[in-house]
Parts: C-alpha cells; structure tokens; sequence
C-alpha cells in the first residue's frame, strides 16, 4: 500500500499536485485541489487513497468571482518531505524535474495513470495523448523521453505550446500507453482515455 502511495504520489506530483512547506522547507503538506464540478468525486477519490494523511475532508469555496473550488490538504508527515526533495528545490516554490533515477524507480503504469487523469488529455484526433509539462523546461522533459523508452518502449515527443512544452505521444504508440494505464484510471475520467 505504502509503494501504490508513492507511485501515485510520484505522478501526480508531475501533474498539478503540489507541496507546501511553511517552515522554510523542514515539513511540508500536499496540497489537492480542483476547479471542475464533473471532476469532483475523483477528488473524493484522492482523499479516499490518502485519508490517514488528511484530518479534514475536501472542502468548497467559493472567489469573489464566483468560481468554485475544492481543495484538501495533507498534515505535513514523512511522505510530503520524502517527495519535497525529489520535485523541490531548497527554499524554492517551482517544481523540478526529479532526477533519472527517480523517475525509473517511480513512474510506474499506476503513476502514469494518475498523471494522465491529473493532466493529460485526448488530442482531437481520438488516437493520441497529450501530458501538460507546462512548469518542465525541454531540457527536463527530455530525461522523461529517455525513461519512456527504455523502461516501456514507447516513442514520445513534444508539441510547443506558446512558450511551454508538453509530451505528445503520438498514434503509433498511444496503444501501448493505453494499455500500460488503462486498468487504474478512475471510472469517471475513463472519457479521456478514448477507444482503443
């Protein structure tokens, strides 16, 4: 349980989960949150895989603007400071790439998965993904190219996107990443995993 933890940990941490450190980087909290009424119950979800971390469910709020959100947080423990080192800079807010070595011990099939339901995206065409890597240079996204390959040989590439890169994989090989996440993506985001 500790390992499918981490695992989805690892890849939502390379999708929009973040960690919030309030004591210059000595513990730090995981932060959850989501703006889309449809996604709420795999919010719910994430609670229910994380919930001896948590104290209080997820909560509503609502802007000035009238936008709602919902959000949890974790209690700062030993999780939230093992992963502040792998995606954190010291006494930095922006995400890093975490190293190679990482990334081959970690993004695992469910990893994938939940970075996919995290930020990925069907392209229009039906047969191919998008991963958002908005906060990744190129540099960083090309160590995630490599482990790509070598760890479950499949061919990724990059689509510019104004000033930002994001990892395209491309219809000759999105059947292999289908099959790679298919059983651990949650049912009520399954819509964007298409048919295949």
């Amino acid at each position: 349980m500790i390992k499918r933890k981490q695992e989805i940990l690892f890849g939502l941490l390379l999708g929009n989960a973040s960690l919030q450190s309030y004591t210059g980087g000595k513990t730090w909290r995981i932060r959850f949150t989501e703006s889309t009424q449809s996604n709420v119950d795999y919010l719910f979800h994430l609670y229910s895989v994380f919930e001896e971390h948590v104290k209080t469910p997820p909560k509503e709020s609502i802007s000035d603007s009238g936008h709602i959100k919902w959000t949890f947080n974790t209690t700062v423990d030993p999780l939230g400071l093992k992963f502040s080192k792998l995606f954190y800079k010291k006494n930095k807010r922006k995400k890093k790439m975490p190293s190679r070595k990482d990334l081959e011990l970690y993004l695992s099939p469910i990893g994938l998965a939940y970075w996919f339901m995290d930020n990925g995206s069907l392209k229009s065409n039906c047969v191919s993904y998008y991963l958002c890597t908005d906060c990744f240079n190129l540099d960083e996204l090309k160590v995630i190219r490599e482990v790509f390959k070598e760890k479950y040989d499949i061919d990724i590439n990059f689509h510019k996107q104004r000033s930002n890169y994001r990892v395209y994989i491309p219809k000759r090989e999105s059947k292999k990443f289908y099959n790679l996440i298919e059983k651990h993506v949650y049912i009520s985001l399954r819509y964007k995993l298409g048919n295949h």
